[in-house]
């Protein structure tokens, strides 16, 4: 019975090495990649700017400094959240698959002029990330209820994987 899965764990082996290599391979710094709709949303695109910050611990200017990851992010030609049901604004969410997540509020960029093709553009970004991030970090837009805290499915999404080193 044995010798049946051999054959079979030898095939399996280097995909299980190949996918844990793409969850532990780090990015390389600065990077950009673009966020893409989830669904037909017409010229909604976004892009996500990942930096390295070097951050005070205080106010002081003699403050030692410590380095965190910072995620960006900038969308245009978003639609009003409330389009898409009861939500009132948009999120941004980085997400290590099954160990950690950042959410953080965006806002609408007033504009000058409002676009002839419609939608607002909504930004925003955290700077308080400490653990390095890999290539299958996930960034996303997601709709959210400002009152009952509630997140709603991404709009906008990519993963980190076109920042290898």
């Amino acid at each position: 019975m044995l010798k049946s899965f051999l054959p079979l764990l030898v095939l399996l082996l280097p995909q299980a090495e190949t996918a844990q290599a793409q969850t532990s391979a780090q990015i390389s710094y600065p990077c950009s990649v673009v966020l893409h709709p989830v669904r037909d949303i017409p010229n909604a695109l976004g892009t996500a700017l990942i930096t390295k910050v070097k951050k005070p611990y205080t106010d002081m200017p003699t403050s030692p400094v410590r380095e965190r990851q910072s995620i960006s992010i900038y969308a245009d030609w978003m639609p009003s959240p409330s389009s898409f049901g009861e939500y009132d604004r948009y999120e941004g969410l980085a997400q290590i698959p099954g160990e950690i997540s950042w959410r953080f509020k965006m806002y609408p960029v007033k504009e000058d002029a409002p676009s002839w093709a419609g939608g607002t553009p909504w930004a925003g970004k955290f700077d308080q990330i400490s653990s390095e991030l890999p290539v299958n970090t996930r960034v996303e837009i997601r709709l959210s209820h400002s009152k009952t805290n509630r997140l709603g499915p991404a709009i906008l999404q990519n993963t980190l994987s076109g920042c290898r080193k």
